[in-house]
């Protein structure tokens, strides 16, 4: 298994250990690679260190993990009003570029903000709709972002149902609909313990099938490599009728 989406890095010596037990945790659940992030104070620059001094922590302790830079923005209005002028910088060595919704956002701010995006030869992940008010409250708005091109990665403890039963519903409406593309833990080194990324896949198999389940983890493998994933014709949500009567 491939993890896009993760917060897996030492920041300072005293959590190398951590580091070092959460690599072997995540191994021991099938977890061969893992894309990583910081947050938005920090730089570039610090992920690239991190990630280079993370990788010889693996290498010094024998652990067959693979660690890499991920790249995730706040895809808030600010962002998305200044990505015109700092889009030209995200997309010199960039496939993917992850996108984080604040709950208090609406998605009218991402309709130029992806668009922008794509326009740079990048291809946006909308991470987690599923736990967003406004894509629970307006599911097929993400029709639209995904017919448009957009990919969308969904949190494993969701599709566990840990991030509650809306959380999951919506989830498995978006595999069943062909609005979802990808599954990640945004496991850090805080919750490495509760890694759901297989347990995630187990749900899938049992409650969409193996195929599916399959397709979901070719495309975390490719977006990893940063390859072209595979996605299937989009489909509304059709709203449930009360008992068959309205």
């Amino acid at each position: 298994m491939i993890d896009i989406y993760t917060h897996m890095l030492p920041r300072t010596a005293n959590s190398k250990q951590q580091f070092v037990d959460a690599a072997k945790h995540l191994v021991s659940q099938g977890v061969k690679a893992v894309a990583t992030t910081l947050n938005d104070n920090e730089t570039n620059t610090s992920l690239s260190l991190y990630v280079k001094e993370a990788s010889q922590t693996l290498k010094d302790n024998h652990i067959p993990l693979t660690i890499v830079e991920g790249t995730e923005v706040l895809a808030n209005r600010t962002f998305a009003e200044s990505y015109q002028r700092r889009g030209a910088m995200l997309a010199s060595n960039e496939k993917y570029i992850v996108l984080t919704i604040p709950k208090q956002e609406e998605a009218d701010c991402l309709k130029q903000l992806v668009y922008e995006i794509q326009l740079n030869k990048i291809v946006p992940i909308i991470s987690e709709p599923e736990r967003h008010p406004y894509f629970l409250e307006h599911k097929n708005a993400l029709y639209k972002f995904v017919k448009k091109g957009a990919i969308v990665q969904l949190s494993s403890d969701s599709v566990i149902g840990k991030n509650g039963k809306h959380a999951k519903k919506a989830a498995m409406q978006f595999i069943e609909h062909n609005l979802a593309h990808v599954i990640a833990s945004g496991a850090s080194l805080d919750n490495y313990k509760q890694h759901s990324l297989r347990q995630a896949y187990d749900v899938i198999t049992k409650e969409k099938g193996a195929e599916t389940a399959q397709l979901l983890m070719q495309n975390a493998e490719a977006a990893f490599n940063g390859q072209g994933i595979q996605t299937l014709p989009p489909e509304r949500i059709k709203k449930t009728k009360f008992l068959g009567i309205f």
